[in-house]
């Protein structure tokens, strides 16, 4: 092999163990993605954060409501993400409707509250 084309070899594999240790120091964090379901496809509008331990975010999704399979008529679906250096991956899916929703925003709301007052780590209430 050149001498030219060994270091370009080099530097290529070098780069790529750098790429591939900074994602390994990169945060992943847990989120639940709200989007209503249209005849066109997904409407997002909202997502909650749960967080960096995947063990409590599965905990939470597990207590919602809803069915796994698509419901007919209006549709409401909650997806479990796990987003690795800021790419969403779907761990978790959910379909509900509105009653559910309802529920489920009360139940992920709870849920992110006493976590919080847990950790006591800068979460700070408001006076």
């Amino acid at each position: 092999m050149p001498r030219t084309a060994a270091f370009i070899f080099f530097i290529t594999i070098t780069l790529w163990s750098k790429k591939i240790n900074h994602f390994k120091h990169m945060e992943t964090r847990f989120t639940i993605s709200l989007s209503l379901q249209v005849p066109n496809g997904k409407l997002p509008y909202g997502r909650f954060m749960l967080g960096t331990e995947m063990k409590v975010a599965q905990e939470i999704f597990a207590m919602l409501k809803g069915k796994n399979e698509p419901i007919q008529g209006c549709c409401i679906q909650l997806e479990l993400l796990e987003e690795i250096a800021a790419l969403p991956v779907p761990i978790g899916v959910l379909n509900c409707c509105l009653e559910d929703l309802k529920e489920n925003i009360a139940i992920i709301s709870k849920e992110i509250f006493r976590i919080s007052n847990l950790e006591d780590d800068g979460f700070k209430t408001l006076k």
